[in-house]
């Protein structure tokens, strides 16, 4: 298990943020840590912390306890109460040794401490010990909301994307639709060059629907051979516009599977929500609007009903 996790988080990938106001301490840190391949940021006060952590989102925290305004109680606290930054590992670093200190930041929520001066093997062996738990962390939550084949959003987690996406709107009252899309006569292409082809296309499907898409929409697999897409701040218009880009980006080439090219063609239907829809109806819609364009010559965008 440890050995898979630091296969997909190897520690060039990882970044560790010092937050020291000693430039000594940071520097003996990051020319330590730089050896193992991490990537280091630096910030010297916890106010600097706080404005760069949202940015940057580091792996790992090394965090002082002790710094002028804001500390590292309190620096810890603030990440802590942040649902995109609270899964964060921090490590305390502390010239304190006293049980209650140590009981304290635990209890802010740092997951361990270091003690100055630093012995640093026991720095390392404490770094690498809680990246790896943390990423196994991100393992079992990225298993736990994909698709095991394609990597896209599970129906599940999409559900939970989409039900965001309405509380936003009753906010600020910008529009998202959603495109509901289904590969034409993939039946016909299972039995015509076996599942493993089948397989095949829905990973390129997949691909393409993540290349084509925008960075604010979110795509997943719904099951079998259909795709949801959610677009937010996307009326009806926009949504078919970008229905057909993705349509006809599908149907440019043919894809190839073990040196076979299989022509592939993908159908849309789309519905925008409002305030007097729910959730299910305008996923309900939209997948009645596919079946119009199924049912229509299929390689096509429906936003309309008959």
């Amino acid at each position: 298990m440890l050995l898979d996790v630091e296969k997909l988080f190897p520690a060039e990938s990882m970044t560790i943020m010092i937050v020291d106001y000693t430039k000594d301490n940071i520097d003996i840190l990051k020319k330590f840590l730089t050896k193992f391949g991490f990537k280091i940021t630096v910030a010297l006060s916890g106010e600097l912390a706080l404005d760069l952590i949202p940015k940057l989102k580091p792996d790992l925290i090394l965090l002082d306890v002790m710094m002028p305004g804001i500390d590292g109680y309190e620096v810890c606290i603030r990440l802590k109460k942040d649902k995109d930054l609270k899964n964060i590992p921090v490590i305390f670093i502390t010239a304190k040794g006293d049980t209650e200190d140590i009981l304290e930041g635990f209890g802010v929520g740092a997951v361990d401490y270091i003690m100055k001066p630093f012995r640093l093997e026991e720095v390392y062996v404490r770094v690498k010990t809680h990246l790896i738990l943390s990423a196994a962390l991100k393992k079992l939550t990225l298993d736990s909301e994909t698709d095991p084949l394609t990597g896209l959003f599970n129906r599940r987690t999409f559900m939970q994307k989409i039900e965001n996406e309405a509380l936003r709107f009753k906010r600020t009252q910008k529009p998202f639709s959603i495109l509901f899309g289904d590969i034409d006569l993939f039946k016909k292409i299972n039995d015509t060059y076996g599942h493993l082809a089948g397989d095949a296309i829905l990973v390129s499907i997949s691909h393409i629907l993540n290349t084509e898409k925008r960075e604010i929409d979110q795509v997943a697999r719904w099951g079998g051979e259909e795709f949801l897409i959610l677009l937010p701040e996307t009326n009806l218009k926009g949504a078919v516009q970008l229905g057909n880009k993705i349509r006809k980006s599908i149907s440019a080439k043919p894809i190839t599977h073990e040196g076979q090219e299989i022509n592939v063609t993908m159908s849309f239907g789309v519905s925008e929500y409002n305030s007097e829809t729910h959730i299910e109806k305008i996923i309900d819609l939209a997948d009645q609007r596919l079946y119009l364009a199924k049912n229509s010559g299929r390689n096509k965008v429906v936003s309309e009903d008959a």
